[in-house]
């Protein structure tokens, strides 16, 4: 079990970089005192480090000025529980993790004239992949305009907004989740979700072949192992051995169900995600799905697809940021998978958000202390 400090810890961020090496930068726990918080106006952010034994809570308050200037500097060393393999049928494994020639009938190539400005030194290509069953998947692929020396890190972004009981295409707006990860250096590829609804109003036939579409990608995990070997095989800018999960709200939910069930996976950002998917939905969205038959045997399965069940597979460093004003059915099970993640000797990052609207709280301040945590991660692989 974790203990709480008597007082907090202040991270030193210049000697946690000046290491230089992973095993003393990730337990030599290089943290000084601070006399005093930067008391800047915008927000008070909790910062919770669970790293093995140890806890240690920071309180930081920060601004924003165009650009969040503040890097955590915070990742643990736990006691790594080793993912043993991909929940997915043997054959579908082989298709998509086999030789490049046999993936080859499953995806097209993205020549660089298919790339496209999408904002300020990113641009992007719009593909489409095979799925095994002779259906398709879009990709929205992303690309810093200037590549350094060397391949980039990758993160893969799933829709949000689904409930984790059917799918989503990748709409119209979504960019603001995807292009700040671009802006900041890592390639990016967005997939979508097999089961779209079509509409916030679908019919019960509707939502029933949606659900049933996205229960046949494995609950999209799939669609995800898609993506990356899409990446592997076919981006040649991309490191196949930097892949990462990222996501707001259900893609979080997703970000972390992935790196659960796939050892590609280095690292997950989960942002106000749903960790347990039952009482996400309450009573009220629960007795829906049964009722209407929308998903057979509906307690068993938003079981299977929770993030906390599966917590014992999550060996990765993971980033978990959860809003205080938010519904109790989202923060209360965060806390206590946080809690579960210290007790496991997991390694883990949490910042609590005391307050503000999810959307925007998301895009002008998670995201960018999420690409600060995962620039530093990705720096020691």
């Amino acid at each position: 079990m974790g203990t709480r400090s008597e007082q907090p810890f202040w991270a030193d961020r210049n000697a946690f970089l000046a290491t230089g090496n992973r095993s003393d930068a990730r337990c030599g726990f290089n943290y000084g005192r601070s006399p005093a918080t930067m008391e800047l106006p915008l927000s008070a952010v909790r910062v919770t480090t669970l790293v093995g034994s140890s806890f240690m809570s920071l309180r930081l308050s920060i601004t924003l000025s165009g650009l969040l200037l503040l890097s955590i500097g915070l990742v643990g060393c736990s006691n790594q529980v080793p993912v043993n393999g991909t929940l997915v049928e043997e054959e579908i494994v082989e298709k998509l993790l086999g030789a490049p020639d046999r993936l080859s009938v499953l995806v097209k190539q993205t020549p660089d004239g298919n790339y496209s400005p999408v904002g300020n030194g990113v641009r992007r290509a719009i593909v489409k992949t095979r799925m095994p069953n002779g259906g398709t998947m879009t990709l929205w692929v992303y690309q810093p305009d200037s590549i350094p020396g060397g391949k980039l890190p990758c993160v893969f972004i799933a829709p949000a907004n689904t409930r984790m009981v059917h799918g989503s295409d990748l709409k119209k707006g979504s960019e603001n989740e995807h292009i700040p990860w671009a802006q900041a250096g890592f390639a990016v590829v967005a997939y979508e979700l097999s089961g779209d609804p079509g509409s916030d109003d679908a019919s019960n036939g509707q939502l029933q072949l949606a659900a049933e579409e996205f229960r046949a990608a494995k609950s999209g995990l799939l669609n995800a192992q898609i993506a990356m070997a899409y990446a592997k095989e076919k981006l040649s800018f991309v490191d196949s051995r930097r892949f990462y999960t990222v996501g707001y709200d259900s893609a979080g939910t997703m970000a972390l169900y992935v790196a659960e069930m796939d050892p590609q996976v280095k690292a997950s950002v989960a942002l106000m995600p749903a960790v347990d998917v039952r009482a996400w939905l309450g009573v009220q969205g629960m007795t829906k799905i049964q009722r209407n038959n929308i998903v057979p045997d509906a307690g068993a399965y938003v079981s299977k697809i929770s993030p906390a069940t599966h917590i014992a597979r999550l060996s990765q460093p993971t980033f978990l940021l959860y809003m205080g004003n938010d519904d109790k059915s989202n923060w209360g099970p965060a806390e206590q998978f946080a809690k579960q993640m210290q007790d496991l000797g997991k390694d883990i990052t949490v910042v609590k958000i005391p307050t503000g609207k999810r959307y925007e709280t998301m895009i002008e301040e998670a995201i960018p202390l999420a690409i600060q945590w995962l620039k530093m991660v990705d720096s020691m692989n």
